[in-house]
């Protein structure tokens, strides 16, 4: 309710200040605020790029980085800043993040300063990855780009080699039928194993399910969502049976998937490629390290290009001073380069937008065979993101709601049915 009350405040405050032209104005000096999520190493690494923009830039900017807490907890900032009228001048966000801080108009459109002749990319746009630049260019606000993509990830598999090799099996599932057989074998109460380490704390989940059987979230006309489908019913009716029959556990707490999978609890894991540090990590201080990679989450039927959940938070531009939106583009965009990509991506395990980046990461690739699986599936897969709406956040929070009660037993069709009608007035209600 808290959540729900801060956006319908934020539906309700206005902003004064208006998007302008580019003409004449003048970046130098401006000092500029960043709200970002990365904590630990990627927030000394983050802040390391800063301090070497902070001394290389010809207009002598200065950003000031902070970690500002998790996406939720930026959010909620946000919200807070923004009927304030003092949010940061640069902000990490999710597609739908932007859309709700939009309706407010609180966001400058950053396509006039991508497209213009003196400050934006020019020849440079050829360079991006088509996927990656496009997300942020949000139809729901007649096309405005309410972000830029810093870096991406996707939705992949995780699985123990070493532990498939003991059943003979030699390549990862590629349908779930397969999926399931192999979580069947390696399930074993006795040992305290299981096939699947299923995360009820993330709605990307079944986003990336659904579209797995050649369905989507998302009505076609883009106006709202649709749940209660064939293809939805079959991904839940999978989850329930996997569960049901032990095949499948629950993570305790959020992020315990990677705990499990890197001890060798769960044969397969279901995460972002950005947690590929985080389980290498784990799989190293394991008893019995073992080999694995990663794969396409596995589809309804084999398909020589599986659907694959691509997301990743941009950045965002409040409206503040001419100079202070242009000072932050313009680190933007430093950020964008090549080189730039090549380093944050060795640090973070994100993928580069420009792909430029790909040559001067050669040696990564290398030695990082696992990353190099992620990175392949780009070129092999069909991309597809989950909705850019206003009010996602709220509509995933009743997604998980209503996969839990499923998997606790709960009647799927009418849960399925109930959560379309909510999400309809969530899409009504937070529509700009």
């Amino acid at each position: 309710m808290k959540r729900v009350l801060m956006v319908l405040a934020l539906l309700a405050v206005g902003l004064s200040l208006f998007g302008q032209s580019l003409a004449g104005v003048d970046p130098t000096g401006a000092t500029i605020t960043y709200w970002y999520q990365h904590a630990t190493s990627k927030d000394t690494a983050m802040k390391a790029l800063i301090a070497e923009f902070n001394a290389s830039n010809a207009w002598k900017i200065t950003v000031q980085g902070e970690y500002a807490g998790g996406y939720n907890d930026i959010y909620n900032k946000m919200v807070a800043a923004i009927a304030a009228n003092k949010p940061p001048d640069l902000v990490v966000a999710y597609q739908n993040q932007s859309a709700g801080y939009q309706v407010s108009g609180a966001l400058t459109d950053l396509e006039p300063y991508v497209m213009d002749a003196k400050w934006g990319l020019g020849k440079d746009y050829a360079d991006f990855v088509p996927g990656f630049i496009s997300q942020d260019v949000n139809k729901q606000f007649g096309g405005q780009r309410l972000g830029f993509p810093p870096n991406r990830s996707i939705e992949v598999l995780y699985y123990n080699i070493t532990w498939m090799n003991k059943f003979g099996v030699k390549v990862p599932p590629a349908t779930w039928y397969n999926f399931e057989v192999l979580c069947k074998k390696a399930t074993d109460p006795a040992k305290g194993t299981y096939g699947y380490s299923l995360d009820p704390y993330d709605a990307s989940h079944l986003f990336a399910f659904v579209i797995s059987y050649g369905g989507d979230i998302g009505r076609s006309d883009g106006k709202g969502y649709q749940f209660n489908t064939p293809q939805m019913k079959a991904v839940m009716t999978m989850m329930k049976r996997l569960y049901d029959a032990g095949y499948a556990k629950k993570n305790a707490k959020q992020y315990d998937y990677q705990n499990e999978f890197g001890n060798s609890q769960a044969m397969f894991s279901i995460s972002s490629t950005s947690g590929i540090n985080y389980y290498d990590t784990v799989v190293k201080a394991s008893k019995a390290p073992f080999v694995w990679s990663v794969a396409a989450v596995p589809q309804a039927s084999a398909s020589n290009k599986p659907a694959i959940d691509l997301y990743g938070a941009s950045v965002s531009v409040p409206k503040t001073t001419p100079e202070k939106q242009l000072a932050a583009w313009l680190f933007i965009k430093w950020f964008s380069e090549p080189k730039q990509q090549a380093r944050w991506a060795e640090i973070s395990a994100y993928f580069p937008v420009r792909k430029s980046a790909e040559p001067l990461l050669a040696d990564y690739l290398a030695k990082n065979k696992i990353y190099t699986a992620g990175w392949n599936l780009l070129n092999s897969s069909d991309l597809r993101s989950e909705p850019p709406y206003a009010g996602y956040d709220l509509v995933r929070d009743k997604m998980l709601s209503a996969y839990n009660a499923i998997l606790d037993g709960k009647d799927i069709s009418a849960i399925l049915a109930d959560l379309d009608v909510q999400a309809a007035k969530l899409f009504k209600d937070s529509a700009p």
